[in-house]
């Protein structure tokens, strides 16, 4: 796991943090083909436990067992946090938001909508390579929580979240195909008018 950049929330007040960060072409490569792997059809390849993972995590410090920040404010304690889960605010309005090809996408974070089965967010979809621009966006006091960006490979319960949902599909269209191809043994057309009830 690298930590791409983290932050502690800002006090009160509407606040804007904006958040920049560099990706090389390598570990892009890696992450697109994550963030690619979840919109395809094909079936999960053997390697893609291999790829990389772009998370946008929030931790609750008070919930913590012992701040992360306390000892030194510019380096966390990974150690603690890695054994954490990832707590969001439920009240207040809080977003994440970024641009991609041209479009502005607004990712609500009190609490998120979608969370990875690790309860982040995964924000491969919109990482590019080069230079990454977000915007966190807090309409209320967030000093008690840390936010990170997380590279990462794509945990277990990822992998098996994403092979779960594509046997779904799987069946879904070939509930769907079996459907489609029921043909009535006698056309309703065909009958006389006193058969029909």
């Amino acid at each position: 796991m690298v930590v791409m950049i983290y932050w502690r929330g800002l006090g009160s007040g509407r606040k804007t943090l904006n958040i920049t960060f560099n990706l090389d072409d390598s570990r892009y490569s890696h992450i697109a083909r994550w963030a690619k792997s979840k919109r395809t059809k094909s079936s999960l390849t053997s390697d893609l436990g291999q790829s990389l993972c772009m998370s946008f995590a929030c931790y609750h410090l008070p919930s913590l067992p012992s701040n992360p920040l306390e000892a030194n404010e510019l380096t966390p304690c990974y150690e603690t946090l890695m054994h954490s889960p990832c707590s969001w605010p439920t009240s207040g309005d809080l977003s994440l938001q970024t641009k991609r090809d041209g479009k502005n996408f607004i990712i609500p974070l009190a609490p998120p909508i979608f969370v990875t089965p690790d309860n982040c967010i995964d924000v491969s979809a919109f990482i590019r390579s080069g230079e990454n621009t977000f915007s966190v966006v807090q309409q209320n006091n967030m000093s008690d929580y840390l936010f990170m960006f997380l590279v990462h490979h794509p945990t277990p319960e990822q992998l098996s979240y994403l092979t779960s949902c594509r046997g779904r599909r799987e069946e879904w269209v070939k509930s769907i195909r079996d459907l489609c191809n029921i043909e009535p043994k006698d056309s309703l057309w065909r009958r006389s008018p006193s058969e029909v009830i």
